[in-house]
């Protein structure tokens, strides 16, 4: 995991955290980046990883892969996620304290946050 070339900084702290090929958290090397306010080892950010990993193998669109992402958040953590995935975009948003992540999955950034 790392911040894709071309990703916007948005400001939130940056955080080492990663998955391996499994689908299971682990530590990533020195320089991959995710930027979040959650804490590192948390169940949320681990399920981001996870989600992700899983939705991007299992689909093509980037539709069906954020809508993949928001069902599971919203089931497991509460309504009101919203899940941005592409090669390239800025965001500037308004997000409950302790629910932002952003990362890249080659080739892909993924943005999620709730709000609401």
């Amino acid at each position: 995991l790392k911040l894709c070339r071309g990703a916007p900084h948005l400001g939130a702290p940056n955080t080492s955290v990663g998955v391996s090929p499994q689908g299971s958290p682990a530590t990533m090397p020195e320089g991959k980046k995710v930027q979040t306010d959650t804490e590192e080892n948390s169940e949320m950010l681990k399920d981001a990883f996870q989600q992700s990993s899983l939705a991007m193998n299992k689909f093509e669109d980037e539709k069906d892969i954020s809508k993949h992402i928001k069902h599971h958040f919203d089931g497991k953590f509460g309504p009101n996620w919203h899940v941005i995935v592409g090669k390239g975009f800025a965001t500037y948003a308004t997000y409950e304290a302790k629910t932002h992540m952003f990362f890249c999955l080659p080739p892909l950034n993924i943005l999620i946050y709730k709000m609401g």
